[in-house]
């Protein structure tokens, strides 16, 4: 696939998060099930999410640069890579922390709407440990 197809695709894909966004957004709205509004709120937010993170790819691919991939690609900064490595440290323990707070309050309580949102946040958490684990690595 070409670099012009590919941009084209995700700008394809940005309309379509837009979209979402707003038509979830609408349904939000309209539902009066508290446990079915806060999962509409949880994907209308992930499509936000996607369509930032799909803006950054775009923006990646439109400086030519050399690089191949973008663990390759290093943004010039001013600030010290030792201190980014400590936050990001700092960063993990604390997903620990909220990690193990959730999987806590999951035993805890007896309601499954409950329970499937804060086991959302906890897949969430998890993701996010692995995302900051594989920066560490790459940095």
């Amino acid at each position: 696939m070409s670099e012009e197809e590919l941009i084209k695709l995700i700008k394809q894909q940005i309309a379509v998060e837009d979209i979402n966004v707003k038509e979830v957004a609408e349904s939000e709205k309209k539902v009066g099930n508290a446990a079915a509004k806060l999962y509409l709120s949880v994907i209308k937010m992930d499509s936000q999410k996607h369509v930032e993170i799909l803006k950054g790819i775009l923006n990646f691919l439109s400086k030519s640069l050399p690089p191949e991939n973008l663990w390759q690609y290093k943004l010039e900064s001013y600030v010290d890579p030792l201190v980014v490595k400590k936050e990001l440290e700092r960063h993990m323990e604390r997903e620990k922390q909220m990690i193990q707070h959730i999987e806590n309050e999951i035993k805890k309580t007896k309601d499954e709407a409950l329970k499937m949102l804060l086991q959302y946040i906890g897949d969430e958490e998890r993701r996010h440990h692995k995302i900051i684990e594989t920066i560490l690595k790459h940095t």
